[in-house]
């Protein structure tokens, strides 16, 4: 006749115990974590005819750039996210860094601030030209 085996019932409830938390650790964890952005995927972050507020440093790139606020929103309906140039964990508000061509053909980058009540303007970048701004 064999021997019944004893079951250590502490060490089970420690193992019990030890495995919840580290789930309990890893789902905090990948709750902070921010939604990777889709390469090369229409953005879908801002709304096209969303309210925007433009900053002092992105109504004068605009002005020397001749970017237009037409051209913001094009970009805004048509571009893409550059994951590379964003940042979810930008603090106060994420940033994100917005590209299309736009109808008179510069190649623009901007990069909007997406905040609890607003979303900001902070700048605008023409991609394929330097241009001689004195903005601060």
């Amino acid at each position: 006749m064999s021997k019944p085996l004893k079951v250590p019932y502490k060490a089970i409830g420690i193992i019990v115990i030890v495995l919840l938390l580290i789930v309990g650790l890893l789902s905090r964890v990948h709750m902070r974590m921010p939604v990777p952005l889709p390469a090369g995927a229409q953005q879908k972050v801002i709304p096209a005819n969303a309210a925007l507020t433009f900053t002092r440093h992105a109504a004068c790139r605009m002005a020397c750039r001749g970017i237009t606020e037409a051209e913001i929103r094009e970009v805004l309906a048509e571009g893409v996210v550059n994951a590379q140039k964003s940042d979810q964990q930008d603090r106060p508000c994420p940033t994100y860094a917005i590209e299309d061509r736009v109808k008179d053909g510069q190649l623009l980058r901007i990069v909007f601030a997406v905040c609890a009540r607003q979303i900001k303007v902070i700048t605008c970048i023409d991609l394929e030209r330097e241009h001689d701004c004195d903005c601060k």
